[in-house]
């Protein structure tokens, strides 16, 4: 597995480089498929963010994506909590194939609602909107970005993520694996951009967003 370490406004010692290295060699028990490990160790300058300057982002690359993140005063404890983060979301997808395997009740019956889905328009341009963002050395392709509103201390991450369409149950699976609340995808059963989502307990919704004609939501406005 190829482990790339990106340091973002401060570089990675020795020291660190190497116990980063040691510990994602054996993240491979858990992910034996996993063919690529991108860990950015960032410096937050601003001294409003002084408890949680060092944050490091894990990435695992394989079947799917698989990411977790901390931050701490110390980068070490930084990257001891995020490689938690990871190995308990991998344990965890490792569980729920267990039980999908053991009789239990699968999730495809999800239905796909035949009317009455939002449409969101707009003309904001996204590329425009990002032009101004910082980039720094050695960061892959596909890196988070940070777009700083002038004047404001406030940062918008932006993302931008390339991915194959895919089921619903795939994507519950990978929301799983990144520790979030929801994912967006391309659901390969109905071709629309779609949304999953978590529920109570093991209970999942799904959104799906298809465009309506033009003319139809004048009539409706």
């Amino acid at each position: 597995m190829d482990i790339a370490i990106v340091g973002r406004h401060t570089k990675v010692n020795g020291p660190l480089r190497t116990r980063i290295e040691e510990r994602m060699e054996k993240i491979t028990e858990l992910a034996p498929r996993a063919t690529r490990a991108e860990v950015h160790v960032c410096h937050e300058r601003s001294p409003r963010v002084s408890s949680e300057k060092e944050r490091v982002e894990i990435t695992l690359h394989g079947r799917g994506i698989v990411r977790a993140e901390a931050s701490s005063s110390d980068r070490e404890v930084a990257f001891d909590t995020a490689y938690a983060k990871l190995t308990a979301q991998l344990r965890k997808m490792h569980e729920r194939k267990v039980h999908r395997h053991q009789g239990k009740l699968g999730l495809r019956a999800v239905p796909t609602p035949a009317s009455g889905v939002p449409v969101v328009t707009g003309d904001a341009d996204v590329t425009d909107a990002v032009e101004n963002v910082e980039t720094w050395e050695g960061a892959p392709q596909g890196a988070t970005r940070e777009i700083p509103i002038d004047g404001t201390p406030i940062v918008i991450r932006s993302k931008t993520h390339e991915a194959a369409p895919m089921t619903v149950p795939d994507a519950i699976d990978q929301m799983e694996l990144v520790g979030h609340d929801f994912f967006l995808f391309h659901d390969i059963e109905s071709d629309l951009p779609s949304a999953v989502y978590r529920r109570r307990g093991w209970t999942y919704g799904v959104i799906h967003l298809a465009a309506a004609e033009v003319e139809r939501s004048r009539e409706s406005a």
